[in-house]
């Protein structure tokens, strides 16, 4: 796998709500309906296996008036057609749902199957799943070109990627924003991805639980609109604007994008004004001219398939993306061998604060590191900052290490733990401080030292 990041989760997959939608919102028919329908049911075994949190609570799609009452009708009758639990409740119901929601609001369509993850450590945890069985991850390498057969000037046989040449029977491109650069080498100049940038802001969980699960505004043309979303780790975020941008590495937050989604929020949840916002952040998503999935081969070009134009529900229905395209490749392209039973039901391992006082007891006389607390806002120790570095995906700079184990995301971002995480980056990569990297190589915390020990 040739990836641009300095790790996994860094792109496309990591800047959303980690919400687990049930397909009421998907044009009955399409590839999207059916694929977010069918990752939905698949979701919780998945991240049973793979050892990952998930909660299926529902969410609540709110009508202000007469005119959107007559939208949830609509997305009603839509996921009855797409196999979706769906009910219209009244004010009095969803006040007893969401005692949190607008009281102005005059109805709601209850999405009874939806949910949310932990999308950082379930991208992660699957990319380990593969690593553990075989596939080599050849980060901080930008695929640039694709290389063709010499005998068939029509058949892929691999990408060049940082001045090297990847050969391979089969390339699957799955650039999120950028695939349309490789479909484009592979002579549609014309095929063009629109990205489009969501902001998200994140509030302290010393503000408790506003919100049982997701609360949607009615969706508009651009997306599913602005919501509220308890998160994995006790938090709740809001946003999810969509905003279309030329620059798809723009992945600022403004003062007014901020406002805005803040504006938005606060008339569907008016309890999260006044909160601590403690973080924001933003992701690129991709979009396609008729807005359903693109996967499969090209006409006319052998030994590539294209995943492209997987936006919202893209995580819901990555399950059913995988064997949809698994069974592209089976039929038309190779021999698909099993995993080895050995290493079948990999999971990933858990953090030491999730686990009983029995398990702690026994994980810290086996590794005393486990007792030293690293990070204090998420409890997130030595142990685990060190699993992660040595990890089947080791994770070697800052950022890797937060996305895998939580470190510097809480309340302090990190001005407690950074220098104890530089700390230990620099002991157990054997590297000097100053080499340290937030995320990719010349992201360097400090540029050196002010006085040798010594």
């Amino acid at each position: 796998m040739v990836e641009k990041a300095g790790y996994i989760c860094s792109g496309q997959s990591k800047a959303n709500g980690a919400i687990v939608h049930a397909g009421h919102n998907e044009k009955p028919g399409s590839l999207k309906a059916r694929l977010c329908v069918e990752g939905n049911r698949q979701f919780p075994a998945l991240c049973k296996s793979l050892g990952i949190f998930f909660k299926r609570t529902g969410y609540i799609i709110l009508a202000f008036n007469e005119e959107e009452i007559k939208t949830i009708k609509r997305l009603r009758d839509q996921s009855h057609k797409n196999g979706v639990d769906v009910e219209i409740i009244s004010r009095e119901k969803l006040a007893g749902l969401e005692p949190n929601a607008s009281k102005e609001a005059i109805g709601a369509l209850w999405v009874k199957d939806a949910g949310y993850t932990d999308v950082h450590r379930l991208v992660i945890a699957a990319a380990e799943h593969a690593a553990v069985n075989g596939v080599d991850f050849i980060l901080n390498t930008e695929a640039e070109d694709l290389l063709w057969d010499k005998t068939d000037k029509e058949k892929v046989s691999g990408v060049s990627a940082a001045g090297r040449k990847y050969f391979s029977r089969l390339v699957v491109n799955c650039a999120g924003a950028d695939a349309d650069r490789i479909i484009n080498c592979a002579g549609y100049p014309d095929f063009k991805i629109t990205a489009r940038k969501g902001e998200y802001y994140i509030i302290d969980k010393a503000a408790g639980e506003l919100v049982n699960g997701p609360v949607y505004p009615v969706p508009s043309p651009d997306g599913k609109g602005c919501a509220i979303i308890p998160t994995a780790h006790g938090n709740t975020i809001f946003g999810g604007n969509s905003i279309e941008i030329t620059d798809r590495e723009d992945t600022s937050t403004t003062r007014a994008d901020l406002e805005d989604v803040y504006r938005q929020s606060i008339r569907m949840v008016p309890a999260i004004e006044g909160k601590e916002i403690i973080a924001g952040f933003s992701g690129i998503r991709s979009a396609v001219e008729g807005k359903d999935y693109i996967i499969g081969p090209m006409p006319g070009i052998k030994g590539l398939i294209n995943i492209a134009g997987i936006d919202s529900p893209g995580l819901t229905s990555s399950p059913a993306i995988a064997e949809y395209a698994k069974d592209i490749i089976g039929e038309k392209y190779l021999d698909l061998i099993p995993d080895n039973p050995k290493n079948r039901h990999y999971s990933i391992k858990p953090l030491f604060r999730d686990l009983d006082d029995r398990e702690k007891d026994k994980w810290i006389k086996a590794d005393p590191g486990y007792g030293r607390i690293v990070c204090r806002c998420e409890n997130i120790t030595e142990g685990d900052v060190v699993s992660a570095i040595h990890g089947p995906i080791p994770a070697v700079t800052a950022d890797a290490v937060k996305f895998k184990t939580w470190v510097g995301a809480g309340r302090c971002q990190g001005s407690f733990d950074l220098p104890r995480l530089i700390s230990i980056l620099s002991r157990e990569l054997g590297i000097d401080p100053a080499e340290v990297v937030k995320s990719t190589p010349g992201s360097n915390f400090v540029t050196g030292h002010s006085r040798r020990p010594g």
